[in-house]
């Protein structure tokens, strides 16, 4: 995808990395190890990095499918792990700059 159609993709206050960074930041302060990513974990990521400069559409259909798991479903999966396991620590992953209809 040129990168100025990437552009679209950015800033829309759906990036979960600096939310995502700040919640294993509070999980090694409680003392777990986090491991580094796995042979699967960056050859997923190096494939979705190809496919976005081969097949865009295909790209556009993944982001909108990971988006809406993390909005939807992901949030209410979110919430009953901070209920069980976390003693209700909110994880950052799960917080948004604003409501969730303005950013879909």
């Amino acid at each position: 995808m040129p990168a100025d159609d990437v552009v679209e993709f950015r800033n829309t206050g759906l990036e979960r990395s600096e939310p995502l960074k700040k919640d294993l930041e509070w999980f090694m302060e409680q003392g777990h190890t986090i491991p580094e990513p796995s042979a699967a974990g960056t050859a997923c990521a190096s494939y979705l990095e190809e496919l976005c400069e081969k097949d865009p559409q295909a790209f556009i259909c993944h982001f909108y499918n990971v988006y809406f798991a993390h909005t939807a479903g992901g949030r209410m999966i979110g919430k009953k792990v901070v209920e069980k396991i976390l003693n209700k620590k909110e994880l950052e992953f799960y917080k948004w700059e604003s409501t969730m209809c303005q950013l879909l």
